[in-house]
């Protein structure tokens, strides 16, 4: 297979795994269709989880990244109205500069000195801690296909992307409320997409984190193959999940305190926006 070439319609054999499947193809700002960015299954498919494993060991081979989908109707929901041009500025699209930014925002100045977001934020302060070194354990491929064969059935979709990291900016993901973009110190705005790229890139890079799962709705699951191993190494993890997103880690609304308890050790990261 030509790296990064998506199958056609029909039964399609990838990495030796066969599926019946086809292209999806969404629409342009006009409504106009565009060429196809993904592939997803014609039906739920059992054993999900451990398919995905089998796809992502041959995505170097294949260029194509698979993907859990809660529900293959979410396809629908990507969004080409947003431009997503390279960066003119790299150097500002890193994950660092993205989560710092988020911190800040989820404390609005008015903010600063009340107790409850003081808690929220403990043991940090107000600026943005900055980035744990990585994960501290290793996840082996016993612990991964157990996660990986308890999901239950799901769609799953093939993206061709360089990464797993970079699949929500080929599929423009903009699958909820906050659609700020952030500007560029020359002003240009950086969509959702992007954003959630760069972020899941750094993690990625430092905790072995890829994409697993889209959905339902507003909500991703990564698997991370180097999990913080205790509560020192996972408190300053804890406080990019809080920048991150709106809810995380299955439990909900928290503080960095309870994020920090809930990923000791976790072989998923869960995370969830309004």
């Amino acid at each position: 297979m030509v790296q990064g070439q998506l199958p056609p319609d029909g039964e399609a054999l990838i990495g030796g795994v066969p599926l019946p499947g086809h292209r999806v193809r969404i629409a342009d700002s006009r409504n106009n269709p565009i060429e196809p960015v993904a592939w997803v299954s014609d039906g739920l498919v059992e054993d999900a989880g451990l398919i995905w494993l089998a796809l992502s060991e041959v995505q170097p081979d294949t260029g194509l990244v698979p993907v859990l989908v809660d529900d293959a109707s979410d396809l629908d929901e990507f969004d080409t109205s947003w431009s997503l041009p390279q960066p003119p500025d790299p150097g500002f699209l890193t994950g660092e500069n993205i989560l710092a930014i988020r911190w800040e925002g989820r404390i609005g100045a008015d903010d600063e000195d009340d107790p409850y977001f003081a808690g929220l934020r403990a043991p940090f302060s107000r600026q943005f801690p900055g980035l744990s070194l990585g994960g501290d354990s290793q996840l082996s491929k016993a612990q991964a296909s157990e996660v990986l064969a308890g999901l239950p059935p799901a769609w799953i979709a093939l993206v061709p992307a360089e990464r797993p990291a970079d699949v929500m900016a080929v599929l423009h993901w903009v699958m909820f409320d906050d659609f700020l973009g952030y500007a560029t110190p020359e002003g240009t705005e950086i969509p959702p997409p992007l954003w959630i790229a760069a972020v899941l890139r750094s993690w990625e890079d430092r905790f072995g984190a890829r994409l697993l799962k889209i959905g339902p709705g507003a909500e991703i699951r990564l698997l991370v193959e180097r999990p913080p191993a205790s509560r020192d190494s996972a408190q300053l993890i804890a406080a990019e999940h809080f920048a991150f997103a709106d809810e995380c880690d299955d439990i909900g609304n928290s503080s960095v305190a309870e994020i920090t308890e809930a990923i000791v050790g976790a072989p998923t990261w869960q995370f969830w926006w309004d």
